[in-house]
């Protein structure tokens, strides 16, 4: 199945290609891991919105998931 990656943050970017894969278990944990690398990345600009997610979407455009930048990381204080 083909699913796709559309990333909100400051700015919402589609993704017009998509991936194919296996299953719905595959697709979420690509998702989790784009998401911490999103959130990497803003931590090392020096900020972090936990809010900012990915949407996941099936070939139909309906979504399947989301996965939000808050639900991937562990802030300990």
């Amino acid at each position: 199945m083909r699913y796709y990656f559309h990333l909100h943050n400051d700015v919402t970017s589609p993704d017009e290609e998509g991936m194919e894969i296996a299953d719905r278990a595959e697709a979420e944990a690509l998702a989790r891991r784009y998401a911490r690398g999103m959130a990497a990345e803003s931590v090392r600009e020096g900020h972090l919105d936990q809010s900012h997610y990915i949407r996941v979407s099936n070939e139909n455009g309906d979504t399947v998931f989301t996965v939000k930048f808050g639900d991937v990381i562990n802030i300990v204080s």
